[in-house]
């Protein structure tokens, strides 16, 4: 019989990507700050503000790509029965936006930069690390979510 107090919003495959993808993604905005020139030229607040709405951003991004997932194989919880080929969408989805969200904002509008330290991937003229904050992040996540079911059982 399933414990009904762990369940509540834990069980809602969004919240959970959620609450798995908040730290992950907060941890890797603050580790790339500094290779964006956004933490050089501003203040404290400013840099705060910064890290908050990317922060915000990225929990949108997986959001929306795991919304697109679900909705391409019919299956909130596409996750479990397709960890592969869902994870390898949710990915691609999550690292084709940020390429454009990167090309718009760094060569378009000129929204912000990157400084010297920021690998840049060949071709496209986007930050490497970014590129790869969605090449890893996604697949880490579902691998999460998938070890939270197997240990709450969850439906």
């Amino acid at each position: 019989m399933p414990d009904s107090g762990r369940a509540g919003w834990w069980s809602v495959p969004e919240l959970r990507l959620l609450g798995l993808g908040l730290p992950l993604e907060l941890l890797w905005e603050i580790a790339q700050y500094p290779l964006y020139d956004v933490w050089h030229q501003n203040d404290w607040g400013y840099i705060l503000y910064g890290l908050v709405h990317c922060t915000l951003g990225d929990l949108l991004i997986l959001l929306l790509a795991y919304g697109v997932v679900a909705g391409l194989t019919r299956d909130r919880f596409w996750y479990r029965k397709r960890p592969v080929v869902g994870g390898l969408m949710f990915t691609l989805l999550g690292a084709t936006y940020t390429a454009y969200s990167e090309i718009n904002n760094v060569w378009i509008k000129g929204t912000w930069g990157y400084m010297e330290l920021m690998p840049l991937v060949p071709v496209l003229g986007v930050g490497g690390m970014p590129l790869l904050q969605w090449l890893l992040i996604p697949p880490v996540l579902v691998w999460l979510m998938r070890q939270f079911d197997d240990r709450h059982r969850l439906s």
